[in-house]
Parts: structure tokens; sequence; C-alpha cells
């Protein structure tokens, strides 16, 4: 089993992270529900929070199993729908 620390450095490659926005306003949210319980019904609060304290605009939603990745077609869905996504909360 391998142990990171994050303090060091590693040999993993690099990962190149998406650009950061310079303003919420405008922008559109992505939800990925994994299902488990109450996950949709935060999902959405903090979204219905962001539209009303940043500007942002109404939210795309995905269901997923837990444990499972998204199905490309629901990335495709993402991509075309929402500028940033979160995803995975519940219980």
């Amino acid at each position: 089993m391998d142990i990171l620390d994050p303090t060091i450095a590693t040999e993993r490659e690099h990962i190149d992270y998406a650009p950061r926005p310079t303003a919420l306003n405008g922008l559109r949210i992505g939800l990925i529900e994994n299902t488990k319980k109450n996950s949709e019904a935060v999902l959405r609060r903090v979204a219905e929070i962001l539209e009303t304290k940043h500007g942002m605009k109404d939210s795309k939603l995905v269901h997923k199993p837990q444990r499972a990745p998204l199905k490309d077609s629901q990335v495709e869905e993402l991509k075309g729908e929402a500028d940033f996504a979160i995803t995975g909360v519940g219980d």
C-alpha cells in the first residue's frame, strides 16, 4: 500500500487543473448526485445558495450510482450545460 505525504514531491504525473474563474456571476452549476440518502436535497440547497448569493445560474443535475464513475454521456451532458460541478454528498 502507498502512503502519500502531501508535504513532499512524488513521482506521480503532473495534473493540469482547470483555470479558476475571475467572477462567479452567471456561472452554470452542475450537480452530480450519488444516490446517497439526502444527497439530491443537499446539492439542490447548495446550488440555491450559490444562485442567491453569487448570481449563478440554474443547475444541471445528473444521477450516478454510488462508487461508480459518470458515464461518458453524462460527462458530455455536463460539459455542454455546466461551467463546474459539485459532486457526492449525503447520509
